[in-house]
């Protein structure tokens, strides 16, 4: 559906370094990175809202005209939700929704207005101008905004970062409604690798404006390639064994006897976290340990990884 080829974008230093990808009809990539690592430019530059130094966009086949060449930025078969938010400030909730399908049968408008009015939970601010609002209900009227227009591509930059855990959860699902009936397809840019797992079909890595990695998402939760990617995924433990620095998730251990590695672990605390328990150990080397299990444990320990 849309291929970004060779994307290069500079302010004082370069942001995006020759970076290219695509995404096909119904599927939703997941962009994870550091802030200040190019992400947001880049999906401006996808978007139609930025021009970048080189490099093209092209959606269903077709090259898109770059920002500088057309009168109004922003393409119509895109939809971008962007952290400020792009609201008409001093129109009210309702009307910045409205703005949206006026194209369409006003039986259809007031359809898909109370649609997203009881998605987002915006019906006590109705009447309320956006300038008014707060951080989270301004995303959660520009997401809003852009899952009305119903585009074939939808544009999502740190979509949850304001919504709470209910509200977060309802959007997703609503996402992948989107996905699996209407064949939207999805590009989420966010620095919160953990809200994008369960959602995405491929996700990549971007560092300093490159692509580091691109893939499955299990693949980047299962078998990261570094700490510092891994970190962006969920948590992940690092130890010394047997002389060489060991990855693994608080999940990928067992107690019994095998070929793996072992390790010998001081208890220090188990807490509840919701379905599982956070179990905390040190290494003799003094490193932290976090184990998830369905039963705490009460004493030291020895795993293999």
């Amino acid at each position: 559906m849309i291929e970004i080829k060779n994307i290069r974008f500079s302010y004082d230093r370069e942001i995006v370094k020759d970076v290219s990808f695509s995404v096909q009809k119904g599927k939703v990539l997941g962009i994870v990175g550091k802030s200040g690592g190019g992400k947001s430019s880049l999906l401006k530059i996808i978007g139609g809202y930025l021009t970048a130094d080189s490099g093209e966009v092209h959606f269903k086949g077709k090259k898109l005209k770059r920002p500088v060449e057309i009168l109004v930025p922003g393409y119509k078969e895109i939809s971008l939700v962007h952290q400020d938010f792009g609201l008409d400030l001093y129109h009210t909730v309702r009307e910045n929704i409205k703005e949206k399908v006026l194209h369409l049968p006003l039986k259809f408008q007031n359809q898909l207005i109370q649609e997203m009015m009881d998605l987002l939970d915006l019906w006590t601010i109705e009447k309320q101008n956006a300038i008014d609002l707060s951080g989270g209900e301004q995303q959660r009227l520009s997401l809003a905004r852009a899952l009305v227009s119903e585009t074939e591509l939808i544009l999502l930059d740190e979509p949850f970062v304001h919504l709470d855990t209910p509200m977060r959860r309802k959007v997703i699902h609503y996402l992948e409604s989107l996905k699996e009936i209407r064949g939207t397809s999805f590009i989420i840019v966010t620095h919160n690798g953990e809200e994008v797992l369960s959602l995405c079909d491929e996700v990549i890595y971007l560092k300093n404006g490159q692509i580091k990695r691109k893939g499955v998402p299990e693949r980047f939760y299962d078998s990261p390639k570094s700490i510092e990617e891994a970190e962006f995924f969920g948590p992940i433990n690092s130890v010394w064994i047997e002389g060489k620095r060991k990855l693994f998730r608080p999940n990928q251990f067992c107690l019994n006897h095998d070929a793996n590695q072992s390790l010998e672990l001081t208890f220090q605390k188990a807490r509840k976290s919701g379905a599982y328990w956070s179990n905390y150990f040190k290494t003799g080397r003094g490193e932290d340990v976090l184990l998830f299990t369905f039963e705490p444990f009460k004493t030291d320990i020895k795993i293999y990884v």
